[in-house]
């Protein structure tokens, strides 16, 4: 069984949803406004080079991103190769494939864009002020169709004081539920952490990992894998970015 969800992550690692809310700056924390006021970074796929690196239950899937090449040669399967591909696989791997729909897609790339975030404007709220590290919880912002889905579903977002950054976003459901009358979902967590890496503008996604599991049709499923990105060359200028 294919799931979606995973389909709609690997495409999101990319490619910004112009359908999501922007955040709006508020009164909420200043180290927070500090962060959420900063401009968005603007690149194209074609200044990103990368290696993503997928595990699961089904084995370790590697592939490498490179934008300077020609459309339809950017992406390149190492291991393993594409008929030992298990159905989970396969559907990641055809997602960050059609990421970028036959075009240069501008986005905020790996970087964590504010404006592209799925944060239902004002709901943001401190839940943890520690020494190191801020915890905001906040409604994730869901299409019309999802909004049932919506009410199970809880968001996180954190920010380490130095550097003042944000570091991790987490999506999750605190118990099960029904998102469709023919389907359980058991298990619902996604987190991206996100890193300051040396003469990068901005922090980098560098881990994005989903724990989806339930049932449908009387066939329990798993969903679960984690996607490492490594290797990671911005080309754009700092200058630009900024």
């Amino acid at each position: 069984m294919k799931s979606l969800v995973t389909i709609i992550a690997a495409i999101c690692v990319f490619v910004g949803s112009s359908a999501l809310a922007q955040v709006q700056v508020s009164d909420v924390h200043p180290e927070l406004d500090a962060v959420l006021s900063r401009g968005a970074i603007t690149t194209n796929e074609t200044e990103w080079r990368y290696l993503v690196t997928m595990t699961s239950d089904d084995g370790v899937m590697v592939g490498r991103f490179d934008g300077t090449l020609a459309e339809g040669e950017r992406w390149q399967l190492l291991s393993p190769t594409l008929e030992d591909l298990s159905d989970l696989q396969e559907g990641m791997w055809s997602g960050l494939q059609e990421s970028g729909d036959g075009e240069d897609t501008e986005g905020g790339g790996l970087f964590f864009s504010t404006d592209d975030s799925d944060i239902v404007p004002g709901s943001l709220r401190l839940t943890e002020d520690g020494e190191s590290r801020l915890v905001f919880s906040f409604q994730p912002q869901m299409d019309e169709d999802e909004m049932e889905m919506g009410e199970h579903i809880r968001g996180a977002l954190t920010v380490s004081r130095d550097p003042l950054a944000i570091t991790r976003l987490r999506m999750w459901a605190p118990e099960g539920f029904k998102p469709h009358f023919a389907v359980r979902l058991h298990t619902f967590d996604m987190v991206q952490d996100y890193v300051q890496l040396d003469g990068l503008p901005a922090p980098v996604l560098t881990n994005l990992s989903q724990e989806i599991s339930g049932s449908a049709a009387f066939q329990s499923f798993d969903q679960s894998f984690e996607l490492a990105f490594t290797e990671i060359e911005y080309l754009g200028s700092a200058e630009q970015a900024r």
